[in-house]
Order: C-alpha cells, then sequence, then structure tokens
C-alpha cells in the first residue's frame, strides 16, 4: 500500500475529556433545511432508523460527485455486526443517488437511496430474493461529526506529448469537526493531520501527499524510451486513499484507512488499515488494551467460526483447503471493537490469495467473553 496520500489517524492520545458528548443534532454543515439547499459534494453522515423492521446505524460518507465516491459502515443494532459498504459500479447514473453494496454475491444487499438536504436517507435495501423500504434520519446523539476534505490532481507522464500517459491521485479524510469537547476535536485534528501548520487546511496535506506519489511517477520513468510508453496500461498510475468512519458511538471512535494504488503490472494493490480510540480514556486502543494475557488462542478459535460462517465452509473442510494460506486464522494488531464484540482484518496476501480481498471477521463478545476486559463487554 502506497504511503503517499491517507492522512495517518494515529490518535496515540487524546485530550484529556472525561465526559460523554452531548447530542450534536444536525450540526454538520452540510445538513439545510428541507428544499432550501442542496448537499455539498463532500459529507459524512450518520444516520439511524429501521430496515425491515430492525434498528440500524449507518455511517455514509461522499468524497465527490461520482458513484466511486461514497463508502460506509452499517450495523443491525441488535447484533452489532458491522458491514462494510463499497462503491457499486454496476451502472450509470447522471442524479446524485447513493449505491452501494454489501458484498460481492446476490446473496448480499444492496442500498439504494437520496440523501436529502434535511437529513434524511431514503431508499430501498435489495437483494435476490428481498426488498425493502427505507427511511433513515440524521442523528449524532453521542458521536463524533465529521466533515470530508478530498483532493484529486492528475499529472501528464510526458507534458509536451499528447498521448502522453497519466498519473492520477486522489485522497480524502474524515474531519472531526464537533460532537465533543472542543479539545478532543483539536486533539483529534492534529492527530489526523500532525504536519499540518498555522493556516494550513487539511487539502494542504492531501495535495502535499499527491505531489511526492507524482515525483514517484516521474522518476520511475526516468531514461524510459517514450515510445514504450504511448497508452501503454503499464504507466497509466493511479493512487487512491480515504478514511472512512466505521463506528462512532461513545466511548469507542474506529476509523477505516483505505488505500489503492497502481503503478504497473497485473493489478494494483491495497487494503484497509483500522484505529480504534476509547475516548473516555483518551487512547488508542491495542488488543492488550482490550484484551486478557493469554487472549490468543480463545479468539483464533472464535475467528474460524467466524470464517466459516461467513464464507459457508463446512465443519469437516480445512481452512487451506477453503482457500486461506494459514492454517489457523490468528489475531493481528489490525483491529477495532464495537458495543458487541470485535471485527478483525486481513489485507490481501495476508491469509489469503490477493483475489480473495480484504478479509475482515465478526467476534461477537459472547464468543470471546472470558477474555475480554470486563469494561469493554457493554
Amino acid at each position: 500500500m502506497h504511503k503517499h496520500l491517507i492522512l495517518p489517524f494515529t490518535l496515540l492520545t487524546l485530550a484529556a475529556c472525561q465526559q460523554s458528548p452531548k447530542s450534536a443534532g444536525s450540526a454538520d454543515s452540510t445538513v439545510a433545511p428541507a428544499n432550501t439547499a442542496a448537499l455539498t459534494p463532500t459529507w459524512a453522515k450518520r444516520f439511524t432508523g429501521t430496515i425491515a423492521g430492525q434498528p440500524v446505524t449507518l455511517l455514509l460518507q461522499r468524497a465527490g460527485s461520482g458513484p466511486a465516491d461514497v463508502r460506509g459502515w452499517y450495523v443491525y443494532d441488535h447484533h452489532g455486526e458491522p458491514i462494510s459498504l463499497r462503491p457499486f459500479y454496476g451502472e450509470n447514473r447522471t442524479d446524485d443517488s447513493i449505491i452501494v453494496n454489501e458484498g460481492y454475491t446476490e446473496d448480499d444487499g444492496v442500498i439504494r437511496g437520496l440523501v436529502s438536504a434535511d437529513g434524511h436517507f431514503k431508499g430501498k435495501w435489495i437483494n435476490a430474493r428481498n426488498n425493502f423500504d427505507f427511511d433513515l434520519s440524521e442523528n449524532n446523539d453521542s458521536a463524533i461529526i465529521f466533515s470530508v476534505v478530498a483532493f484529486t490532481d492528475s499529472v501528464k507522464l510526458l507534458p509536451d506529448h499528447p498521448k502522453s500517459p497519466a498519473a492520477t491521485a486522489s485522497a480524502y479524510t474524515a474531519w472531526p469537526t464537533g460532537g465533543a469537547a472542543a479539545p478532543v476535536i483539536t486533539f483529534l485534528q492534529q492527530s489526523i493531520a500532525p504536519g499540518l501548520k498555522s493556516g494550513e487546511t487539511p487539502a494542504t496535506l492531501l495535495k502535499n501527499g499527491a505531489d511526492s506519489f507524482f515525483a514517484s511517477y516521474k522518476s520511475g520513468a526516468a531514461g524510459v524510451d517514450s515510445a514504450s510508453m504511448n497508452d501503454g496500461p503499464s504507466w497509466q498510475w493511479s493512487a487512491e486513499s480515504g478514511s472512512v468512519v466505521a463506528w462512532n458511538k461513545w466511548p469507542i471512535l474506529a476509523i477505516e484507512n483505505w488505500t489503492y494504488d497502481f503503478t504497473g503490472g497485473a493489478h494494483g494493490n491495497g487494503g484497509s488499515l483500522f484505529t480504534v480510540c476509547d475516548l473516555s480514556q483518551s487512547k488508542k486502543l491495542t488488543p492488550a488494551d482490550v484484551f486478557k494475557p493469554g487472549y490468543k488462542p480463545v479468539v483464533t478459535a472464535a475467528l474460524e467460526k467466524s470464517y466459516r460462517k461467513k464464507y459457508k465452509v463446512p465443519a469437516g473442510q480445512s481452512l487451506t483447503d477453503a482457500g486461506l494460506q494459514v492454517k489457523k486464522i490468528e489475531p493481528g494488531d489490525n483491529f477495532f471493537i464495537t458495543s458487541h464484540g470485535a471485527v478483525f482484518s486481513y489485507t490481501p496476501y495476508e491469509i489469503a490469495a490477493y483475489a480473495a480481498g480484504q478479509i475482515t471477521l465478526f467476534v461477537p463478545w459472547a464468543d470471546i467473553q472470558t477474555v475480554v476486559r470486563e469494561a469493554y463487554l457493554r
């Protein structure tokens, strides 16, 4: 994964703040009264309501006007397993509709709808067997409020050549703006953008990252015959990155930092890394903070149970026969927690072939409660 574009969400130490944030209502600047203003191209929102009669909390972000610029996470509140929402590329559209995938099979849901300026997300949840109407309302109770800062640019490899290949860089970051005491918000902003100087904006650092990527692009082509790169796909480089709020309910905040880049070859590379914080303790969490000593065997067994359920692997089949490159799935440091359990995520190539993509597994507290510190068994 490239290191040029994504702003570090380190959150190593949070400013002291022991009280729960108060309801922020519709403090997001992108929210306006109904029918009086259009949404801006970038926003981050937290919605609550029901889908198929079940209470849900849905986190959604838009980093631009294109269909690929929408991502998020949502959860059915009764069981608490976070579900990743990814861009839907299956159709061209000219309106502001939102279409995101839960997965890549006909059994996985697709969420389609429109976000209105009065703070509603209305649409349909659809899969091969069912469809359900929903009307979710923006709700920032006990949550950090975010906006989205985005940047994109491109450069030609051969500026004077009419058919020169080009590199494109795009990045965005979820930017905290409210929902907690001012010292917490200030610290979060400084943690996301530690190099930000007075008078600069987060977009400044995104631009600096893009410039670094473009410099690598130019230097990588030094001395190469220009005839060999005209319209050549190996020189159509791209770098994309973003930070997406994955869990946002006091006192736990989790951020997904994803990257994808193509710098020649058969395919690009990328993946997601997660950061989780306990705001009540002003602390970035590691597995040792959440789990008791000797937790790994218990969590390993629970991860195998989760993998078999998610990927429909029968009990008699080994994990390697099911396609993994490991005999057991051990917990790593790429994780976050919710009110209901822990999520462990594995980047492409980490435990399976590239084609398997990012493997993300949820383990409910009920399966591992004997090795979880009591503070997190909420």
